[in-house]
């Protein structure tokens, strides 16, 4: 049996196990579940999947219902620094306390399953257990349940039952997984719609509408839809850094403000204002104009547009697929059409990058750098000297690393031009990583 004595082995375990094994099949996760008395069926959940959005929609949501007094469970995917990030409650992260105990119960049941079944635990598997676990040992009264890929056949729908379920976007990604249009990859993250439970969704392409709008009336779950049930209104920001917003219509709020940028960040201010509304009248709470207020204030996201040093002024932004990197296009040009934006890009090889180079490219005011980085062990990053072969483009400059790539930008920089990190989020969380330690040892000497 593994040896598990530190958080890091409990975290090299789960990491360990093998990944992208998408079966149409909920056998390894249920039987896993009876042993352990089916936590899953202790616990009530919001349920939010979407290609893009997902994440800081989740993180809303639960600050929402925590503004309005009740206690919250999130489970979210990938972490950004660091992986306690992935279960979190009122107290914050998971303590690595908690989450090597958790470990040390699971192995000897998951390797016992191993020797049961074909295809063991997968580590999406691994960790979804896990966090059903903690939740049911730190009882909350909602979790926030982000989906790791696609909705239907996800370890997270193996849940009986949920509140609500949110669709924030649809776009293409994951399409190894999830089918190459947009039909298909709504019809999977339809799968999480409940039964007679409402549905919120965003702003999604026509045909991933008529999928949603096919599978929720025949299953009878209430829809609010952004745009329809409920409208956001963009409002002047000013110099602020962040997006001013009003929501009407099934919702009625003025003059709400979050510390994010982007204009998809109000859309996903108001799905996650609607879902809470849902969730807080399921509890019979009311939810406020202050309490939407104070739980705005304390959304931070990292590397979503996050501004991680001033002179020069640095953001990151993990724009890590065609639909992210247009939302991303669509910032620059509404807020720094009048500055020179210097972008390092990283990414990974299995995505359309060129397309999103070509979609950055277009913009008149920015210098297109491609960088390379170190990545995680089991995925390849590009090579930005394979990137001038893929793509033509001719004004493409290139860097070994994102270091030296820095460095020459930094070197050209004029005082009101932007330096901006994106492509990955693995790419922008090792740049961010490297702030942090910066500032850290700077605010030692």
């Amino acid at each position: 049996m593994a040896k598990i004595e530190t958080v890091s082995d409990a975290i090299d375990y789960i990491h360990g196990r093998h990944k992208w094994t998408k079966t149409p099949t909920f056998e390894r996760l249920n039987k896993i579940l009876a042993r352990l008395g089916h936590p899953e069926q202790q616990l009530k959940y919001v349920h939010v999947t979407g290609t893009n959005g997902k994440g800081s929609t989740s993180k809303m949501i639960a600050q929402l219902l925590r503004a309005s007094g009740l206690k919250i469970g999130l489970f979210t995917s990938p972490y950004i620094l660091k992986f306690n990030e992935r279960i979190q409650d009122d107290r914050g992260n998971i303590k690595d306390a908690d989450l090597l105990d958790l470990v040390k119960k699971l192995v000897p049941i998951v390797e016992q399953l191993d020797v049961e079944l074909p295809t063991g635990l997968t580590e999406f598997e691994t960790l979804t257990v896990l966090m059903f676990m903690y939740f049911t040992e730190h009882p909350v009264d909602v979790v926030v349940l982000e989906v790791g890929v696609g909705g239907t056949w996800d370890s997270t729908t193996v849940i009986p039952d949920k509140i609500a379920a949110v669709i924030t976007t649809v776009g293409l990604d994951h399409m190894h997984v999830l089918g190459n249009t947009i039909t298909e990859i709504a019809t999977q993250k339809a799968g999480i719609i409940q039964r007679q439970r409402p549905l919120i969704v965003g702003r999604l392409p026509k045909d991933a509408n008529q999928v949603l709008n096919t599978v929720a009336n025949a299953m009878g779950a209430p829809v609010y839809r952004l745009g329809q049930q409920f409208q956001a209104t963009s409002l002047a920001a000013g110099d602020e850094w962040g997006e001013r917003f009003q929501v009407t219509g099934s919702i009625n709020y003025q003059n709400l403000f979050v510390d994010l940028i982007g204009k998809y960040q109000i859309d996903n201010a108001a799905v996650a204002i609607q879902t809470a509304q849902v969730v807080a009248t399921y509890f019979k709470r009311s939810l406020t104009a202050a309490m939407i207020d104070s739980a705005l204030e304390t959304v931070t996201w990292p590397v979503r547009f996050e501004k991680v040093a001033a002179n020069p002024e640095v953001v990151l932004d993990g724009a890590h697929n065609e639909p992210g990197v247009r939302a991303l296009v669509e910032t620059l040009r509404t807020r720094f059409s009048h500055r020179q934006v210097h972008v390092l890009f990283g990414a990974l090889s299995d995505k359309n990058y060129p397309k999103m180079l070509q979609l950055l490219a277009e913009l008149p005011n920015v210098a297109l750098h491609v960088v390379g980085f170190q990545g995680p062990n089991n995925r390849q990053p590009i090579n930005p000297s394979e990137v001038l072969e893929q793509t033509a483009m001719a004004d493409l400059m290139m860097h070994k690393n994102w270091q030296q790539g820095y460095q020459t930008v930094r070197a050209v920089i004029q005082p009101d031009d932007l330096i901006l990190f994106t492509g990955s989020l693995y790419f922008v969380s090792e740049v961010r990583q490297a702030f942090a330690t910066a500032n850290e040892n700077a605010g030692e000497h």
